[in-house]
């Protein structure tokens, strides 16, 4: 076998790299990057006033620290196409080339820290963030690359940031607030509320401890326990309840609402350990009010917890969304009204095509687009064929719901974060799932303007 010969370089093992000591290094971001093609012809003007109009609800934006809008909106734009962290986006700010191209920093060694870009996102709201997110489809539009033609729709849910919800959980968390409610009555509830909030924690501890397993015993052991820890936790909510009034005026606006769910949610444990049944829009987390189980009846997943979605594909893969105006499970049957009107508030007009699953067949769905003049491509309940339509208007729609369901999966993929979003607020989750479908157009967009260009 012929030897290998083969030298080797020492360049910076016996003296360090003079490198080390520049002050400025210089790097090649390419004219196809996304963040630099986004740079160039994202409408920063637009999307400036944007912001600015949701800020000055919360802050003189006239006055104070100064703030670089342009690298904020930079800052916004890179961490909704990457479901970064602040201090992720922060890094990324201070060192990655083609972001701080995207904040136009590429001339400067300014940088921002992740207080100031949480503030900024709080200050601009899931309002702001809806609105900017209809900026990237409009300038989309204006380039060419959609149009208000096609509207092809269907409901999602954004699971909840929460564990799994159960009753237990639920009434120790209730017992262990109420006793937090009760020490800031004015000379205290004596020794009462101390005693039910420990017979409380004893049974939540024996339900844990020693009701585990699937036998009959084990279940009906923690029906009885379960049934104990209501009516403890009942009687903790009333004996706070009585005392309420002598809290300040201030304190009984803080705490009343937490009241009326705390006895609301008691309620509907109650009435699921009476019957077995979970009542209609049942709670299920004490602070994201708005989560819901809801049923979607699929193979690898029965129910899910959070908040329904309505996800709308437009043409050539763009897509818009908005959370359901109702929460829970639901029929789309009547969903039309809202679906269309959501279209016309972004696009500026009506679609001449709408795209549903079966599950949108109802006769007020039918009705309202006939009155509207708008093609129905809903498909039917039982049926193969799409009457009334013709043979490539049924190819197209059958594309493009199959192509509907690959939008949403896209938004639910890891790297734009539309499923268990990092917030601790109904609010914070749905400007969250306005951030993903935002960061999943300007990928697109950034991809369609980047061919045009070349």
């Amino acid at each position: 076998m012929e030897e290998v010969v083969m030298s080797t370089r020492m360049d910076g093992i016996d003296q360090p790299s003079l490198f080390s000591r520049a002050i400025r290094i210089d790097v090649i971001v390419a004219p196809d990057d996304p963040y630099r093609v986004l740079a160039e012809h994202f409408p920063w003007r637009q999307a400036g006033e944007i912001a600015n109009k949701y800020r000055s609800k919360h802050v003189d934006i006239n006055n104070g620290r100064p703030l670089n809008l342009r690298m904020h909106l930079g800052a916004m734009l890179a961490q909704s196409m990457n479901h970064w962290t602040d201090r992720e986006t922060e890094d990324m700010v201070r060192s990655h080339a083609g972001v701080r191209v995207l904040c136009g920093a590429q001339e400067s060694d300014e940088t921002i820290d992740r207080t100031r870009i949480q503030e900024f996102r709080q200050q601009v709201g899931k309002e702001g963030m809806a609105e900017l997110g209809a900026l990237a489809v409009i300038a989309a539009q204006e380039a060419g690359f959609t149009d208000g033609t096609l509207c092809a729709s269907d409901t999602t849910v954004q699971e909840a940031p929460i564990a799994y919800p159960t009753e237990v959980g639920h009434m120790k968390n209730i017992v262990d607030k109420l006793v937090a409610i009760g020490s800031k009555i004015k000379k205290g509830l004596g020794g009462e509320l101390s005693a039910l909030a420990k017979k409380a924690q004893k049974l939540f501890t024996d339900i844990r401890l020693f009701t585990r397993g699937k036998t009959a015993k084990a279940i009906e052991q923690k029906k009885k326990l379960g049934k104990e820890l209501q009516r403890t936790t009942a009687k903790m909510e009333r004996l706070v309840r009585e005392q309420f009034s002598r809290m300040s005026g201030a304190a009984q606006k803080k705490y009343r609402k937490d009241m009326d769910l705390f006895r609301n949610m008691l309620s509907q444990i109650r009435q699921w350990q009476r019957t077995g049944h979970h009542p209609d829009g049942k709670i299920i987390s004490l602070w994201l009010r708005d989560a819901r189980a809801i049923t979607r009846n699929k193979a690898g997943k029965m129910t899910e917890f959070g908040k329904r979605w309505i996800i709308t594909r437009l043409t050539r893969g763009y897509m818009i969304g908005k959370d359901c105006l109702r929460l829970g499970s639901g029929s789309d049957t009547g969903l039309m009204p809202e679906i269309v009107g959501h279209f016309e508030k972004t696009m500026g007009e009506k679609p001449k095509k709408v795209v549903y699953d079966r599950g949108g067949d109802g006769p007020k769905n039918h009705r309202f687009l006939n009155v509207n003049k708008i093609t129905n491509c809903i498909f039917r309940k039982g049926r193969e064929s799409q009457p009334g339509l013709g043979r490539n208007t049924a190819l197209m729609a059958r594309r493009e719901r199959a192509l509907t369901e690959a939008s949403i999966a896209t938004i639910k993929a890891p790297r734009y974060g539309f499923n268990k979003p990092r917030a601790r607020s109904s609010d914070g989750c749905i400007l969250k799932g306005h951030a993903a479908i935002f960061g999943a157009n300007l990928a697109h967009l950034a991809k369609d303007w980047g061919c045009a260009v070349r």
